[in-house]
């Protein structure tokens, strides 16, 4: 049940307006929605730029709706499909288990990348005309037939372990620890580290590492400050992606086919823009929380600075995490393995690198 305050009587009152329109007019107010809030870099940088970019080029206007208010998280593609609201950014495909079954891809573990860099690939993923299964490409087999229009995000940083206090120096440190995971894919990587991987969004983890449910964290360090963890989070190995998460921005099929196409094309433009500009925001708000970090004693270790004995365990769990991904989604159906030797064709083309035997596991 929803409570109609004044903004919700606004939006209605908008959306019959929209219905009273003339079959030629091509002024638009749509319904945007966020389950994040404001503070989030897919809120705050990417959700409201696009709005304000939309709303300064063209006469489509906004009716924007913030942390959850109108549609929670895993919610975002049943609005859209059922009409609630015309556009979700983000929309979280992780927290919608198997109806996006590739799109998790970006979690994979890699070395060298950054949010720049992802977000790139995973447009050119997007846009690629490769044949994956059945002459559907990565956007065919994860879009095409849910009724949606789909541009990816900025990416996330690298996702990295950190905790609130316990240093990590042999691999005997990680056995049984508590550390938070956000979704499968990255719950396969912890459990390959020896961690006791629980699950849980981001926004439950102050609370979780406050009460120690959890000891530690999975995740990116740009997301510290959305999630209040900049004074909690004291040790991270660094230098090592265990996967960046990629969401999407996403409009309902219908109300896509209501905009003109000179809206579309700047909806397009647009919305790839502003990625870009996300992922940019991302790399500079992680350098933010890292020295706020610093100041408040939090260490940051490179894995390359790390034991051999360590730098191998963390290595052989990433490269057991793409074997178990690929078997496991191949298993359910899906072309994992052949979505994985695109992906990793785009990752390279910026400067990612591989863990140590992925190559092989693709050549065969």
């Amino acid at each position: 049940m929803f409570n109609i305050t004044k903004k919700g009587l606004t939006a209605l009152a908008a959306l019959v307006a929209a219905f009273a329109m003339t079959p030629g007019a091509q002024a638009q107010d749509l319904m945007l929605s966020s389950s994040l809030p404001q503070v989030h870099f897919w809120t705050g940088q990417y959700m409201d730029p696009f709005a304000d970019a939309m709303e300064a080029d063209t006469d489509v206007t906004f009716t924007r709706f913030y942390a959850g208010e109108l549609v929670g998280v895993g919610r975002g593609l049943d609005a859209l499909q059922g009409g609630t609201v015309d556009v979700v950014s983000p929309l979280l495909a992780p927290y919608h288990p198997g109806i996006f079954p590739l799109s998790d891809i970006s979690q994979l573990p890699v070395y060298g990348t950054d949010s720049p860099a992802i977000t790139r690939a995973f447009q050119k993923l997007l846009d690629s005309d490769v044949e994956l299964k059945d002459g559907k490409t990565f956007y065919d087999y994860e879009i095409g037939d849910k009724n949606i229009v789909a541009w990816g995000l900025g990416a996330t940083g690298a996702y990295a372990i950190s905790t609130s206090g316990k240093e990590i120096k042999t691999p005997e440190d990680l056995q049984g620890l508590p550390l938070r995971a956000g979704a499968a894919l990255q719950t396969m990587t912890l459990e390959r580290l020896g961690v006791n991987p629980v699950t849980m969004p981001g926004s439950q983890a102050y609370e979780a590492l406050s009460r120690k449910t959890i000891e530690g964290i999975l995740l990116s360090v740009a997301d510290w400050k959305s999630y209040s963890l900049i004074d909690t989070l004291k040790f991270t190995i660094d230098g090592v992606a265990l996967g960046h998460w990629e969401s999407y921005h996403a409009i309902s099929k219908d109300s896509w086919d209501k905009l003109s196409e000179e809206q579309k094309k700047a909806f397009d433009r647009i919305a790839r823009e502003t990625a870009i500009k996300n992922a940019e925001f991302i790399e500079e708000q992680a350098k933010e929380v890292r020295a706020a970090a610093d100041e408040k004693g939090a260490t940051f270790v490179m894995v390359g600075d790390m034991s051999p004995e360590m730098q191998e365990h963390i290595a052989t769990a990433a490269r057991d995490t793409w074997t178990q991904w690929i078997e496991q989604t191949e298993a359910n159906g899906h072309p994992a393995k052949a979505a994985a030797r695109l992906w990793v064709e785009l990752v390279q083309a910026e400067g990612g690198q591989l863990p140590d035997g992925v190559k092989e596991l693709l050549a065969n």
